[in-house]
């Protein structure tokens, strides 16, 4: 049996491209159709709903994307289509530009890239899609720029480069690595490093331009807001990233990585394209390093040089890539396997877990949840058709929003993460509404109550599910000035003096007088 599986797999991954990609586009439409919809994607859906070039916690690019997604539909699955191609575009680049040095070994080495498993299951649309996709086609471009001494393309690169920044700030580590590799590694190609630099340029301008209007947002959140928990040097967040590039680049690959430096130099013309790629992977392994060393590292951050990664392994036999191939495959068969199973049972069977059963209730009912608080209201004589909407949360915000279509926003202190809402909402034009406020514990009812004139709290009932609100009578605006709002201001819009004065919507709107 084991020896049909195997010659089945091996038959398929030696088939054409179409072959090979019906199954893959399946799993991933199926996937995109399963998954409910998460809270950081339905935060940037809202992001498309309002366009701009920046927002409160990263660079713009996933919200362009949602916002272009949007001009067509807003069902999850044409939402996540960005993040659900972005492997299959850097698969056909990395074809495109290997097969001219050598057509098996580039073939096996998109395909590798393909059905690797964090490649074949990422259907979601986030801050990493652009990041991930843009570094990849920067690194080819360059690499295109490196073999033909092209000036143009190293330009190319560096556009590359800027749309991964406005991507996300990790594509920083991009920009160093290439710092490290035109003017320490590869000092010939001085002029190329430059031009790409150049090119890069004008992109971190336009976000810095916005961060210089908006309160430096972007800034106070990643690298004040984000880490004034972090303590000394955190040995078990090292470990895990250790154990996490294990899992992200795995066994076998490693291996090959091993093996492949020991193999006979290559043609001389891939000796500047693996070095750079060397550069850029080393780079980025030695940045999440050191700074795992503070916090935790996001597996989801370091998927941008697996594509560098995958190219060491050029020198390799094209046997011994098929061999790769063919063992990360049935990995990820395993992930897809456990996927299936996992989206595919029925709520019931996770009775045990009332969490995981309230939040899939969440993702999936908000409209019929909402319809029934409405109900509630009404009975208690407000009128469903004027009643502002509010949680606790900026997640609950998004993902209630994202479903019923209508603004949802925060009231509370809040986190430090996804405060786009303290931009969107002008609470100074809530003063004297009725608001229904949804909460996850009753205990939360009385501080929300404080906010009002008068307030009731009720529960209703979905599918054996409790879910609390408040209904606020006449929100006290000036109260909740004095009472939450220098709290707000205190936690995320205090300045460090390093940065220099700017415009700020938040301070200029709530403490004009300051």
């Amino acid at each position: 049996m084991s020896r049909i599986l195997t010659g089945g797999m091996q038959r398929w991954l030696s088939a054409s491209w179409p072959v090979i990609l019906v199954p893959v586009l399946i799993i991933k439409l199926a996937l995109a159709w399963l998954l409910p919809m998460t809270g950081d994607e339905a935060y940037f859906v809202l992001w498309g709903r309002h366009l701009d070039y920046g927002y409160y916690d990263h660079p713009p690019m996933a919200g362009w994307m949602m916002w272009v997604q949007q001009l067509v539909s807003e069902h999850r699955v044409w939402l996540r289509m960005p993040g659900l191609v972005t492997e299959l575009v850097i698969a056909w680049a990395l074809y495109a530009f290997l097969r001219g040095h050598g057509e098996q070994r580039a073939r096996w080495l998109a395909v590798l890239f393909t059905l690797s498993p964090l490649s074949l299951i990422n259907v979601f649309t986030l801050t990493d899609t652009g990041c991930i996709l843009f570094a990849a086609l920067s690194f080819l471009a360059a690499s295109r720029a490196l073999g033909r001494n092209s000036l143009a393309w190293a330009a190319l690169a560096g556009a590359g480069l800027g749309l991964a920044f406005l991507s996300k700030y990790f594509a920083v580590l991009l920009g160093i690595g290439y710092l490290i590799f035109y003017f320490g590694v590869h000092r010939r190609a001085w002029a190329q490093g430059l031009v790409l630099v150049l090119a890069a340029i004008p992109f971190g301008l336009v976000n810095l331009h916005w961060n210089l209007t908006h309160c430096w947002s972007n800034l106070l959140f990643n690298l004040v807001n984000r880490n004034d928990d972090a303590g000394g040097i955190q040995l078990a967040s090292l470990l895990a990233y250790v154990a996490m590039m294990l899992y992200v680049v795995l066994p076998p690959v490693l291996l090959g990585l091993r093996d492949a430096g020991r193999q006979p130099r290559p043609e001389a013309a891939m000796l500047p394209v693996l070095s750079l790629a060397r550069t850029l992977a080393l780079t980025g392994f030695i940045g999440y390093l050191l700074l795992s060393l503070r916090k935790d590292i996001g597996l989801h951050w370091v998927l941008w040089f697996y594509p560098m990664v995958l190219v060491l392994l050029w020198p390799l036999g094209v046997e011994r890539l098929a061999r790769i191939t063919r063992t990360v495959s049935w990995i990820s068969v395993v992930h897809v396997v456990v996927l299936f199973v996992v989206l595919l049972l029925p709520y019931q069977a996770w009775q045990s877990r009332p969490a995981v059963q309230w939040n899939l209730l969440a993702m999936r009912e908000a409209p019929a949840i909402l319809a029934l608080a409405r109900e509630a209201a009404a009975e208690q004589g407000a009128d469903p058709a004027t009643l502002a909407l509010a949680t606790r949360g900026y997640t609950a915000s998004s993902v209630l929003s994202y479903q019923v279509r209508t603004p949802v926003m925060v009231l509370g202190t809040g986190s430090r993460y996804a405060r786009q809402d303290d931009a969107w909402t002008d609470l100074r034009t809530v003063d004297g509404r009725d608001v229904l406020v949804l909460i996850k514990r009753t205990r939360e009812a009385a501080e929300v109550a404080d906010w009002f004139a008068s307030a009731s709290s009720f529960t209703v009932s979905l599918e054996g599910q409790d879910f609390h609100f408040v209904l606020g009578r006449g929100f006290r605006y000036a109260h909740y000035r004095e009472t939450v709002l220098p709290e707000i201001r205190a936690h995320y819009y205090t300045f460090p003096d390093w940065l220099p004065e700017c415009e700020c919507e938040f301070i200029e709107r709530y403490f004009p007088q300051q």
